[in-house]
Parts: C-alpha cells; sequence; structure tokens
C-alpha cells in the first residue's frame, strides 16, 4: 500500500518525497474515478453561480440575493474567479482541476498529521488510506462528509484545519494562519475546527511552544432577529436539530465517542501518546460541541445560531475517528500483508463506488470537463444559457433538482438565469438568512401543484413576477397544457426526451 513497503534501503529525500507525491496524485485519481464527480451538483449549485457572478456581475439581476446571502463571506468564488481569469481556462476545467488539487491536498495534510502521530509507515499510510477510501463517509445525522464529490470551499477549509492540526502538534504557532485561510474559505468550519485544535493544544504531549492562543474565532455573525416563516424553514431542515435526529443517528454519535475512548486506552497500551491524546481531546471537543449544539437547537435566545450547523462539530471527530482507525489498523494488523490491505479498502470502495452509481443514475460517474452532457436537464439549461436573454426570468419546478433524471444540478449554476425560489437549495440559504424568508415561501407558494399548471398559472406568473421563459417536464400535466397556452403566445423552442423550454408571449405577459 505504501509507496516505500518493499523498499529495503532508504531512498534519498528528494527520490521519497517524489513518490510520496506521485503515490498521493495516484490516489487522488482513483479516488475520482471510483467516487465520481460532478459539477453543478447539489451545494455547488449555489456556488458555482456565485463564482459565475464574480465573473459576470450583470448575471442573476433577479434573484442574487439567494447566492450571495450563502457565499458573502467567504472569497472562494472570488478566488475561483480569479484563477480563471489569470489562467484564461474555461470555468469547467478550472473547477475540476480546484476538485483535484483539494483531494490532493487533503490526503497530503492527513499525511502530514499522521507522520506526527504514528512511527512506522504502516501506521501513517493505513490512516492515510483509511480517510482516502472513506472521504465521502457523512458523519452521523449531520450530512456533512469529510469531503465532496463536487468542488466545495468546505474541502479546502478541510485541508486547511488538518495543516493546522500538524502545526498544533508540533506546537507551533502557524496553527493560526493555517485557520486564518480556513476561514477565508469556510467561516463556520474554520470556527468550529478552531475550537478543536484549541482543545487540541491545550496539555499537547509534544514539547513546544505553547499553542493555546488557537482560540475559536468570533466568526459567527448575528444577523437579523428570526421571524415565524424562517422558524418553519429551521423546522424542517431536522439535522439541524439534534433533538429531532433517529436514534440510529445518536446511535452513531454515541459509538462514535466510545470507540475514541478505546482508541485512547489502545494508544496507552501500545505506547502511542499521540493517539491517546488525540483521542481524549477529540472526545472532550466533541462532547462539548453536541451539548454547545443541543443548547443552541432548544434555547429560544440562542436559535439565531442553529444556521451555523452547530452539529458539524462531528466533521472533526468523524475524522480522527477514520484517520486513527486506519493508523491503529495499518501500525498492528496490517503491516505488509498486501491481502489485509485489499480486505480493508476494497469494501469500502465498492460501496462508495455503489452509492453513488445508485444515486446519480442519469449521469456518467465522471462528468469529464469539455464534453457534452449526457443529463437532459443539464442539457436544457445549456440550451437556456445560449439562447435566451441574459436578463430574463424563469420559473420551473420548484423542487426540480430532487426529480428524476436530474441527480440534484441546479439551473442556476448552469442556465446563467435568474430564476424564482426553489423549495431546495433557496431553502437551505433562507436558512441561514431570516431576511429572506418571506420573499421564499412567497415564491415557492406560487408554483406549489406545478404539475398542475396551465395558461392562467403561467399569466399570473408573468404579471406578478415578470417570468418570461418557464422549464416543464415533457412527462407532468403541465406538459399536456402546452397546446392550450400555445394560443396564448406560449412558445417552446426547446425539447428533449424530459424537457420543454417555452418563452412567456407577450400577451400572456401583459
Amino acid at each position: 500500500m505504501t509507496p516505500a513497503s518493499g523498499a529495503g534501503h532508504v531512498r534519498h529525500p528528494a527520490v521519497q518525497a517524489y513518490l510520496t507525491i506521485s503515490f498521493l496524485m495516484l490516489l487522488t485519481i482513483v479516488s475520482i474515478l471510483i467516487n465520481g464527480y460532478h459539477l453543478g451538483h447539489q451545494d455547488q449549485a449555489v456556488w458555482l453561480a456565485a463564482v459565475k457572478k464574480s465573473l459576470d456581475p450583470s448575471l442573476y439581476r433577479f434573484d442574487s440575493a439567494f447566492l450571495l446571502s450563502q457565499t458573502q463571506y467567504s472569497l472562494f468564488p472570488q478566488i475561483i474567479a480569479w484563477s480563471v481569469r489569470t489562467s484564461g481556462l474555461p470555468l469547467d476545467l478550472a473547477a475540476f482541476l480546484w476538485h483535484v488539487l483539494s483531494i490532493f491536498l487533503f490526503l497530503l495534510a492527513s499525511l502530514q498529521v499522521a507522520r506526527r502521530v504514528f512511527p512506522t509507515k504502516y501506521g501513517q499510510w493505513g490512516a492515510v488510506a483509511a480517510v482516502w477510501a472513506a472521504r465521502l463517509m457523512t458523519a452521523s445525522g449531520s450530512k456533512v462528509n469529510l469531503t465532496d464529490r463536487y468542488q466545495h470551499p468546505r474541502d479546502l477549509a478541510v485541508v486547511a484545519l488538518l495543516f493546522g492540526f500538524a502545526a498544533v502538534l508540533d506546537g507551533k504557532l502557524r496553527a493560526l494562519v493555517w485557520i486564518a485561510l480556513a476561514a477565508v474559505m469556510h467561516p463556520t468550519l474554520a470556527a468550529i475546527g478552531a475550537c478543536h485544535l484549541a482543545i487540541q493544544a491545550w496539555k499537547a504531549p509534544r514539547p513546544g511552544p505553547a499553542v493555546s492562543a488557537v482560540i475559536p474565532l468570533a466568526l459567527f455573525a448575528i444577523g437579523p432577529v428570526p421571524n415565524p416563516v424562517w422558524r418553519q424553514v429551521v423546522a424542517s431542515r431536522s439535522f439541524l436539530l439534534p433533538l429531532h435526529w433517529h436514534w440510529y443517528e445518536w446511535l452513531g454519535v454515541i459509538g462514535l465517542l466510545a470507540m475514541l475512548v478505546w482508541y485512547a486506552r489502545l494508544g496507552d497500551q501500545r505506547r502511542l501518546p499521540v493517539v491517546a491524546h488525540i483521542s481524549r481531546r477529540v472526545v472532550l471537543a466533541g462532547s462539548l460541541g453536541v451539548l454547545g449544539a443541543v443548547a443552541i437547537s432548544t434555547l429560544p435566545p440562542l436559535e439565531r445560531f442553529i444556521p451555523t450547523e452547530p452539529m458539524r462539530v462531528l466533521h472533526f471527530v468523524y475524522f480522527c475517528w477514520i484517520f486513527l482507525g486506519g493508523g491503529l489498523l495499518g501500525e498492528h494488523v496490517l503491516r505488509d500483508r498486501h491481502l489485509r490491505w485489499a480486505a480493508f479498502l476494497v469494501p469500502i470502495l465498492l460501496a462508495s463506488y455503489l452509492a453513488n452509481a445508485l444515486t446519480d443514475r442519469a449521469s456518467p460517474q465522471v462528468e469529464w470537463p469539455g464534453r457534452l452532457p449526457a443529463n437532459d436537464w443539464v442539457r436544457a439549461f445549456g440550451w437556456v444559457r445560449r439562447n435566451t436573454p441574459p436578463g430574463a426570468l424563469f420559473a420551473l419546478n420548484p423542487y426540480s433538482m430532487g426529480l428524476p433524471g436530474n441527480d440534484s444540478h441546479g439551473f442556476r449554476a448552469f442556465a446563467q438565469r435568474s430564476a424564482l425560489a426553489d423549495g431546495m437549495k433557496d431553502r437551505a440559504v433562507t436558512a441561514n438568512c431570516p431576511e429572506l424568508a418571506y420573499a421564499w415561501r412567497q415564491e415557492t407558494s406560487d408554483l406549489e401543484h406545478w404539475e398542475d399548471f396551465g395558461s392562467v398559472d403561467f399569466e399570473r406568473l408573468a404579471k406578478r413576477y415578470g417570468v418570461s421563459w418557464i422549464v416543464l417536464e415533457r412527462t407532468s400535466r403541465a406538459g399536456s397544457s402546452i397546446r392550450a397556452a400555445a394560443d396564448a403566445g406560449l412558445a417552446c423552442p426547446y425539447l428533449n426526451q424530459r424537457l420543454l423550454v417555452c418563452e412567456i408571449g407577450r400577451k400572456l405577459a401583459e
């Protein structure tokens, strides 16, 4: 498994570094092939649109609030946009390369931490292999993966925090710099990570200058006072409310902390003091974080902090559970037995591959940049981008990202056009921004029963909001009303097997 596992001699440091980097890059490529890659997928539907807004400020004139409210505290859109302008690369290729870089740096940072935790190559590469194979694992009910199968600022923040973790284990103040870099990408995750690193720095087992200055950063903005509609939105997102979690999700939390307690004992028994130290500090930080999350989600004076997703404290806990578990296996079980490495890694990788293949059936495993999209929804959105006015306002099924064949691809990310609020990603944005709650509810309410819409409904949208184009599913009952609406000015210049893109005529809009 390790790049030097079969070596019987000591290589020159430069040669060893080259082999290590090459091996990490190989792991990166294999990870993408197995776990897949998707553009404009899930959360990236918001972030990619924000990048395009940074590249062209004239975009999204009607609905930019739903983009900027989510992304305004991160420099990620501006950094990606800068890389596109500087390199001249197409955005889809630049986003893919950033994703590749994120995975590579994640593995490199994990290796840097592993070298400070485990004394042998077997333990070090066991830790790296574990997080490599399980990087899409979700932290219990928090809905946060270790990393994602698309480019997300959270992944770069995780990378910075892991390098900061290595600095903490070295007793170096440069951990503060890494936390600051994480905050530039994802402020809330950086704040939670700073809490973890501060507790790790307390009574660290290695000599060196004190780093207790690594304290939680004041990155949480109080923001507007919550309102009843906002509370309804938050209540519909149960993962934000730990007391609403299922029993098995809580079992994942309690079992996880119990496993880390066991790791601490193993560390003591096996003379691995850093393993014991990390495990005990993670249990302490995780327990305090969960208690804090429960308080935030139940005490009215603290409810405005719910959108920070305080149960994200489990992200670092899950990382350490997987990382330390893999390292202990490599150190004491896997060693130089190749069949054992295969028995350890293959089931995890196979499960990850099947999960992606079964979830996103209408899209290729890897959506390579520059290739024509195979997904009918993405193809329709691409036609919209090329053939409709930049200032057009669209309406489509508010739950389109969850419909069969869409595979969680967002309209704005591909079409580069404004659209009325949807019931999925814009709802998530509204949970973060109470001031958008009433607008979100009004627009989504006006799109209810989309499957039954006809010319009267399209006329209502045109008059109330200025909607000039619509996207319809051919299999819905709305699709059967196209002929009747055509007399009122509804023309549909694009269609594929699943969708029609139709323009609302002037008579209908007047």
